[in-house]
């Protein structure tokens, strides 16, 4: 269990969202952590690189099926339901995503 951590949970979404849904939450997650946007925080390069990370595991199908795997297999080996707790994320529920399509049909994201 240790090492791991929940990349959905970095981006603020489901588990079983798709590919648009992860792209809106990570152009949200970058905005509020950039390091050029947040000067005063001096964690956001380290937070940005998670998020990064996270982007490129879950957009791409190979990596992501296997980190879904990994994960499963985790769980069935720790027997626990849950792997992944809240103060491994570091982020607080406030940076959840909230995504929506608006009347057009066009995805939006919210913090």
């Amino acid at each position: 269990m240790d090492g791991f951590e929940d990349l959905y949970a970095l981006l603020g979404v489901a588990s079983n969202a798709p590919h648009e849904v992860i792209r809106a939450a990570y152009r949200v997650m970058a905005k509020l952590h950039h390091p050029d946007a947040n000067k005063q925080t001096a964690d956001s390069a380290f937070k940005m690189a998670r998020i990064n990370h996270a982007y490129e595991v879950l957009s791409c199908p190979e990596r992501r099926r296997e980190y879904d795997q990994q994960v499963e297999q985790t769980r069935r080996h720790s027997g626990v339901k849950r792997v992944f707790d809240d103060q491994n994320t570091r982020f607080k529920y406030s940076d959840a995503v909230l995504t929506t399509y608006d009347h057009r049909g066009r995805l939006h994201a919210h913090t």
